[in-house]
């Protein structure tokens, strides 16, 4: 064992469909347009007084934030590297050029789910493709994208998707290779507290703003609401904001992966409570959308 070394919304309305309460399915599309809910955080600063060096890491899923015009402007508060989570390489590409313009770090936020094996071969073949693009990090969200780009000695930053809740599982990704570990989404904040106390916190990675998601499934909404049972989908995932409603009113965003996952987002943003981030952590993270305000003043 190795020696221990101790962050698609292109309208403001998008198409809404129920969730049946008996079973989970999905009802036929609203024929109107529901606004999207503009996020109501207003402070200009995201990071608490009293923070000593500190580096901000944004993250985002629209190509249209890497300009360099608006990457100069996350720079100028703070943030030194992007993470890139699109839907095409050549749109990885177009944002790894971007990034690089400005002298930041482009770091690659990689799908949570791979498949050993599906109709079109191993869908770790994209991980090569990403490794071919020379990244200065990725984000992993599961132990294939740790090893796989550990054994290239690609920096890897652990995602809250592999859910390390305590020091013993924070440990283990650092002896896997890891360079900074986000927590699982799971720890309460007297529990983030805790473990801030028994791990080193320049190797945290702490989420201070961001939209989680619910789940990720194969079932493509857009495929069953808006096409024909044998009509080719012409990628209309990338173009068409897509909503399902809950039970309770509740409006939950659907995004598509690279790879042709659906995943349900959280209907509200997660917020980390200013009292919970520990003055001995350098590192941050905000998962950008445009219903966020922004950029801060930090």
């Amino acid at each position: 064992m190795p020696k221990k070394t101790y962050e698609r919304l292109g309208s403001s309305g998008q198409p809404t469909f129920n969730l049946s309460e008996k079973n989970g399915a999905c009802q036929n599309p609203t024929t109107t347009m529901t606004p999207q809910n503009p996020h109501s955080h207003q402070s200009d600063s995201y990071l608490p007084a009293g923070v000593g060096t500190k580096t901000l890491h944004i993250l985002f899923r629209e190509l249209t934030h890497f300009d360099e015009s608006s990457l100069s402007k996350w720079l100028a508060t703070g943030c030194r590297s992007f993470y890139v989570e699109l839907c095409s390489m050549e749109d990885y590409k177009k944002a790894a050029t971007a990034i690089r313009s400005v002298s930041a770090e482009f770091v690659v936020a990689l799908p949570r789910i791979l498949l050993p094996q599906t109709s079109g071969g191993s869908e770790s073949k994209f991980l090569h493709k990403i490794a071919d693009m020379q990244p200065d990090a990725v984000l992993a969200r599961n132990l294939e994208e740790l090893a796989f780009f550990r054994d290239r000695h690609v920096p890897v930053i652990v995602d809250f998707s592999l859910n390390v809740i305590n020091d013993l599982a924070f440990y283990q990704m650092l002896d896997w290779g890891a360079e900074r570990v986000t927590f699982g989404l799971d720890l309460d904040e007297t529990q983030m507290m805790t473990l801030l106390q028994h791990v080193p916190t320049e190797r945290v990675e702490q989420i201070i703003l961001g939209r989680f998601p619910l789940f990720t499934m194969e079932h493509c909404l857009w495929r069953t609401q808006f096409l024909k049972a044998e009509e080719p989908c012409h990628k209309i995932c990338r173009s068409q904001p897509l909503q399902i409603q809950d039970r309770y009113g509740a409006l939950h965003t659907v995004r598509p992966d690279i790879l042709c996952r659906n995943i349900v987002e959280r209907s509200e943003p997660l917020e980390t409570s200013p009292h919970v981030l520990s003055p001995h952590v350098s590192h941050y993270r905000i998962e950008w959308d445009d219903r966020m305000q922004g950029p801060p003043n930090l």
